[in-house]
């Protein structure tokens, strides 16, 4: 059972690091969006060069967990599934 365990804890912290990258892409999004309307208010107003927007958020690393995430998410689910069947069957076998 503490295999169990491990692995539902280990899930539930992809889930968490799915949902945190997630978020640093849709602020980078949001980002890109707020750069669009300065420059665009800029131009409108013809006063100062538009100002850039500075992005913390590295949109490779992200897309990156985005895939790796979900595998690890399912392997650690696949892990949980044969430690289940291994359970049951060891049940049957001694009853």
């Amino acid at each position: 059972m503490q295999v169990n365990n491990n692995n539902l804890n280990a899930m539930m912290q992809m889930e968490k690091k799915l949902e945190q990258s997630a978020n640093a892409l849709a602020k980078l999004n949001l980002n890109n969006e707020e750069a669009k309307q300065n420059q665009q208010k800029n131009l409108q107003k013809e006063t100062t060069p538009n100002q850039e927007v500075s992005n913390e958020v590295d949109i490779t690393q992200e897309i990156v967990k985005q895939i790796e995430i979900p595998i690890a998410y399912t392997a650690n689910a696949e892990v949980i599934s044969v430690q289940n069947s291994i359970s049951k069957t060891l049940l049957d076998i001694k009853a």
